[in-house]
């Protein structure tokens, strides 16, 4: 049910499914992938990806990853994320039209948002 094989799987369980209003996703940053061998910080870009694909399952059909994300309109990171981190990952809808739905994700580790974005998702 998740958009990537391995190694570019960044979504390690889904908590909560509200297609296509809300969603939330887990991802454990484990020291042991081999992304990030001997990192203690993952890289934003990687938050960014799982953030990205946590979004996917905001997607009404059985299967995520109908849509792509077409735009970035925002990306904040307000903290770093270590390796060892489980980051809770909330997708909520912003709005819906003809182009896709824009959505709001925000990355979560121990209750402290470290990362939020907002995304065009073509559908």
């Amino acid at each position: 049910m998740l958009p990537h094989a391995a190694p570019f799987r960044f979504v390690d369980r889904v908590l909560e499914r509200d297609p296509p209003r809300r969603c939330v996703t887990e991802k454990l940053f484990s020291s042991g992938e081999p992304l990030l061998e001997g990192a203690a910080q993952v890289p934003s870009s990687l938050v960014i990806e799982a953030l990205c694909q946590g979004a996917a399952f905001l997607s009404e059909g059985e299967t995520p990853a109908q849509g792509r994300i077409v735009r970035v309109d925002e990306a904040e990171m307000m903290s770093e994320v270590r390796a060892g981190d489980a980051m809770k990952i909330t997708a909520m809808m912003l709005e819906s039209g003809a182009a896709g739905l824009k959505a709001e994700i925000r990355g979560e580790v121990e209750g402290k948002t470290v990362a939020r974005l907002r995304v065009l998702i073509g559908l």
